[in-house]
């Protein structure tokens, strides 16, 4: 299995504030790797519109130890579709755990592009 259709950066969205002042919201990472795009079947579609919600992509990550959350962010660059050159945003709306066909634990990351971008922690 490669996975060579990107990289992605999965980051947590943390508050940079100092005490007391207004929130300053950023996304900072806390893992880059490669990622393969997987394919959206029509039954996942069909499900998410169900309930209101839109799936842009769903990808595969291997698991090197940091497990992906539901809430978190992925910023994906150098794929296929990329929109914005400073990586384009997405809120992870379901993680699934899996072991691929050669054994490998893996990460199947269910993504909706987000409208509103946050600014990102150098990293």
């Amino acid at each position: 299995m490669r996975l060579d259709d990107g990289i992605v950066r999965i980051c947590s969205l943390e508050n940079t504030a100092d005490p007391g002042f207004m929130p300053k919201r950023r996304l900072n990472a806390k893992t880059e790797q490669y990622f393969e795009e997987r394919g959206i079947s029509q039954n996942r579609q069909y499900l998410a519109k169900g309930v209101s919600e839109q799936v842009d992509m769903v990808i595969r990550i291997w698991d090197d130890g940091i497990r992906p959350r539901i809430g978190m962010y992925a910023i994906l660059t150098n794929y296929e579709g990329q929109e914005d050159a400073g990586g384009d945003q997405f809120r992870i709306d379901n993680v699934q755990p899996l072991v691929n066909d050669e054994g490998l634990r893996v990460f199947d990351l269910t993504l909706s592009r987000m409208e509103d971008r946050y600014d990102v922690d150098a990293g």
